[in-house]
């Protein structure tokens, strides 16, 4: 049972955007953190349990489609109830929001705005048709100003930088859940009982899909123009060649390509200030 709940929670997604998140808090404030670490950490996992809590509804709302797209899914499995599935939902966003109370104020709104888009993208994904890829991506990118609300701003040399890495996740992050929805046409419903565009020309969205990723890579490299150093460059390097091979191979590894793009992205930030400093 505890295997299948922690399942629904996702945690290879949720633990990577809190720990990216909390370092992007440490990145926008130039590595001083001294005195603030505590309440930074604690922000992060109250921001891990409401994306958490996101998921398990999400599991609960696609149910039925999961029996088709990802029968192995805890609800869809019936490994765990939709009932016990929503208790635990309300449980992970109660504590969540309980302990980013303990923040700030600010953070709360935050957390709680971003949150309630998660929770309405739930209950909408599968009726808004392209308006679907649009929202994952503008959800994805959330924790880059979320970061910076935590951190009460951006500040040292590299701040200026922080404008650019929202472009690249937002069309990343858009191509990457057209990406999954590819993988997962043919168990999504039509849209007002027709086929989506998604569904009836899969080559043309994949190609599309990739020369967003690929398009959006080499946005990567343009920190180190502003304030980013050498560390950043030459993981950086890693995370575009990562993004521009993911249009040139299958479906399921180009999705294994992306997000192991975004996860390097955030290393090559993270190290270039761990490292080098100021």
């Amino acid at each position: 049972m505890i295997p299948s709940l922690l399942q629904l929670c996702r945690p290879w997604y949720t633990v990577p955007v809190s720990l990216t998140y909390l370092l992007t808090v440490y990145y926008a404030r130039g590595g001083a953190m001294s005195g603030r670490w505590s309440d930074d950490a604690i922000s992060s996992v109250a921001l891990a349990l409401v994306i958490a809590a996101a998921y398990v509804v999400n599991d609960i709302v696609d149910c039925d489609v999961d029996k088709i797209n990802a029968p192995w899914r805890p609800c869809a499995a019936q490994r765990v109830s939709t009932g016990a599935a929503a208790g635990l939902a309300i449980a992970l966003a109660v504590t969540g929001l309980t302990m980013a109370a303990t923040c700030s104020v600010r953070f709360l709104i935050a957390v709680s705005v971003i949150g309630g888009a998660m929770f309405a993208y739930d209950l909408l994904s599968k009726r808004i048709g392209p308006a679907k890829q649009v929202m994952v991506a503008v959800l994805m990118t959330s924790y880059y100003p979320l970061a910076i609300v935590q951190a009460s701003g951006a500040y040292g040399p590299r701040a200026a930088s922080l404008a650019v890495f929202p472009i690249w996740l937002l069309v990343t992050a858009w191509g990457y859940e057209l990406l999954k929805d590819l993988r997962d046409r043919m168990g999504d419903p039509p849209i007002n009982g027709r086929p989506t565009s998604l569904q009836r020309n899969p080559e043309k969205w994949r190609r599309l899909a990739g020369t967003a990723i690929a398009a959006a890579a080499p946005i990567l490299a343009l920190p180190v123009a502003f304030g980013c150093k050498w560390v950043y460059a030459v993981v950086a390097a890693i995370a575009i060649v990562l993004g521009v091979a993911a249009a040139f191979v299958p479906l399921r590894r180009a999705i294994v390509l992306v997000y192991m793009e975004c996860l390097v992205a955030a290393m090559a930030a993270g190290l270039d200030v761990m490292l080098l400093g100021v």
